[in-house]
């Protein structure tokens, strides 16, 4: 039972390294809303310190599926339902907490991620806008002047976008 021993300690790392990215991306959306790029930087950074942990405890609870699979004498675990269904009922319950409290802050961790997303494409949408307003020419667009006329007078370095 060594394997579902280190099967738990892993799930529950992974648990609480979630807790924090959730915890990081709260504090991302308050950042985007104020405009705090500098602070958003050093977050960035933390969170892919994180995201490099999850990618480790991944390996090595693949690693620990394998000797639970040899342990219980199991021949293929494809979900945590069948870990949960061949250990003790003490084990069993830990781990479906585990994996429920797991689950819950993935999902919140998606939501807060969804909406960072679309907070930050509507401030790059006000910043194109602005860069587009403070790039447009003074005169109207007519039709009549001659291409070489057009060509030649008042190009900007970016196109306008309607």
């Amino acid at each position: 039972m060594k394997s579902v021993d280190s099967f738990i300690e892993v799930l529950n790392e992974e648990r609480n390294i979630n807790k924090m990215l959730l915890e990081i991306s709260i504090q991302k959306k308050d950042f985007i809303i104020n405009n705090k790029s500098k602070e958003m930087s050093s977050l960035m950074i933390q969170e892919q310190n994180h995201i490099k942990r999850i990618i480790e405890l991944e390996k090595l609870r693949a690693g620990i599926i394998l000797g639970i699979q040899k342990e219980l004498d199991i021949p293929n675990i494809t979900n945590i339902k069948e870990v949960i269904n061949s250990v003790n009922e003490e084990k069993s319950k830990e781990i479906d907490l585990l994996a429920k409290e797991l689950k819950e802050v993935l999902k919140a961790l998606q939501n807060n991620n969804n909406l960072n997303n679309n907070l930050l494409n509507i401030t790059l949408e006000y910043l194109d806008l602005n860069i587009n307003l403070l790039t447009s020419r003074a005169e109207p667009k007519t039709y009549g002047k001659s291409a070489s006329e057009k060509k030649n007078k008042g190009n900007n370095f970016f196109d306008t976008k309607y």
